[in-house]
């Protein structure tokens, strides 16, 4: 599904929009949890908006008993026990969360490796009740700013925004600055990213570097509304050819990139699509003026396991193809493993955790 080209516009832009990435099956799956989230906290008396910002994280929102352990965090195996404690009837996002999503949010990432698996980083729905634009926008963030700062740096995240329902202008959509476009300074011309960064520090600095020379974003978001609405849509860049200016023509000092800003995009898109966002383009999100909630699911995904300098963990650390790398050591060890991490499941205090990371949008 995910073309070279779209991986190279990801790269260019910092982030991409997938209409109907999931189908109405998977769609339908996380809008029937979400709405048993959403009743649950009602019915507690609990303000979404006021008293959670429109967060809803479905293992620690009071939903299920909180695990005895938090090593949960760290297990294939144990995350899906835990998780499917939340879904109802049947249901199960076990598929969606890791392997239909990452699946496509892991081209956008540096190549997977044993020694850095793409991992699960963070999950939540992200829902903004009716008629309450007053309270239910988020003001211009990159996500990359709510992680550990010794992480930021070294710990590429890219975050998977699913529209639950059809998004627009009322009901509370994002906007998205894409990155500015570096120019060679010889010729004027763009300089376009590779579809695939192998090196997880390169694939770091070039989307740090871009974010650099973002500009400050206006003031009035009708100002980038107006501008998003009058901007031509983004196209994926042309294939490279003999006469594309590579990356390597750049200074190795960012600061004397010479990059041209683009115009916010808004994102009116069905139900089932998938905007993947860089951890470091830049975005906000409107308010909801309409008569129905508007629900989004976000999970994202990391380059290896996300750790602080003092090697704590900063959020989830989920290895979306556990078993398979399991199971490459043999069957009878794939057994000893499983029963290891039973042996050891609850012993939470030999882990360093950092902050919680809450997203928004």
């Amino acid at each position: 599904m995910i073309t070279k080209g779209m991986q190279r516009q990801f790269h260019r832009d910092g982030f991409l929009v997938v209409p109907n990435a999931l189908g109405q099956k998977d769609v339908g799956i996380l809008r029937r949890e979400a709405d048993n989230l959403i009743n649950y906290l009602i019915s507690s008396d609990i303000n979404i908006m006021t008293d959670y910002g429109g967060i809803i994280e479905p293992i620690t929102c009071g939903y299920i008993d909180p695990p005895m352990s938090q090593m949960f965090i760290m297990s294939k195996k144990s995350y899906s026990h835990v998780r499917h404690q939340v879904t109802e009837g049947g249901d199960t996002v076990i598929d969606i969360l890791f392997e239909i999503v990452p699946e496509m949010a892991s081209t956008f990432l540096p190549q997977e490796s044993e020694d850095e698996p793409i991992c699960l980083f963070n999950e939540q729905y992200i829902v903004k009740t009716p008629d309450s634009a007053s309270t239910s926008s988020f003001e211009w963030h990159q996500d990359a700013q709510y992680m550990d700062t010794g992480a930021q740096g070294k710990f590429p995240v890219v975050s998977c925004w699913i529209a639950l329902d059809n998004v627009n202008l009322a009901n509370g959509t994002l906007l998205v600055e894409p990155f500015p476009r570096p120019k060679d300074a010889r010729t004027g011309g763009h300089v376009d990213p590779p579809a695939l960064f192998q090196d997880r520090d390169v694939y770091l600095q070039y989307h740090r570097n871009l974010a650099s020379h973002y500009v400050n974003p206006p003031a009035n978001k009708m100002t980038a509304i107006m501008k998003a609405q009058n901007r031509p849509p983004l196209l994926p860049p042309p294939a490279p050819t003999a006469m594309s200016v590579a990356m390597d023509s750049l200074p190795t000092n960012p600061k004397e990139w010479v990059c041209e800003s683009q115009a916010p995009v808004l994102v009116e898109v069905p139900a089932g699509s998938i905007v993947f966002l860089s951890g470091w383009v830049r975005h906000c999100s409107l308010g909801n003026s309409s008569s129905k909630f508007r629900r989004a699911f976000m999970p994202q995904y990391s380059a290896g396991k996300v750790v602080t300098e003092t090697g704590g963990l900063v959020s989830l650390a989920v290895p979306c193809n556990e078993h398979d790398h399991e199971r490459e050591k043999g069957d009878d060890q794939y057994r000893e493993d499983e029963d290891l991490l039973d042996d050891d499941f609850g012993r939470a205090e030999e882990l360093d955790f950092g902050e919680d990371i809450e997203m928004d949008d």
